[in-house]
């Protein structure tokens, strides 16, 4: 599955916001900036779409920022592709005429319903979890 650079943007951005979910504050557009090296303004237009969606909430101010708008256990990773990609599942075929046809699309479909599904059971909570257990200690010698 390849990701554009949007939609992995927004995935980073929404993984850094679950991590400070708990401390309860804003996290400025800087920091995930700085932290991930998403350029500035393609994370604001991504953060307005993600807003959007009502996966985050603005604070302005000195102190603002934005934050998850529900709990990371209640966002899902096909949340976040959804309000970031403009991807529509074909609904027709372009070779309308061929008797095969019809048993591609069908293949299609069920590889898009599935990739559904497996989104769908991946939530912000889960891939914070994930990454806290496999970046381990670091050790310097």
């Amino acid at each position: 599955m390849n990701l554009s650079a949007k939609t992995e943007y927004a995935c980073l951005a929404m993984l850094e916001l679950a991590q400070q979910f708990e401390v309860g504050e804003p996290v400025q557009v800087r920091r995930i900036t700085e932290r991930h090296g998403i350029p500035a303004p393609f994370l604001i237009q991504i953060l307005q779409d993600l807003k959007r969606a009502r996966l985050v909430t603005s604070t302005r101010g000195a102190c603002g920022g934005y934050r998850l708008h529900r709990p990371p256990k209640e966002i899902t990773l096909a949340d976040v592709l959804d309000a970031v990609e403009n991807n529509t599942e074909p609904t027709d075929c372009a070779a309308v005429h061929s008797p095969l046809a019809p048993v591609l699309m069908e293949v299609c479909q069920e590889i898009a319903a599935s990739r559904q599904a497996r989104l769908e059971g991946i939530t912000l909570e889960n891939l914070v979890e994930q990454a806290c257990t496999t970046s381990g200690p670091m050790w310097y010698i």
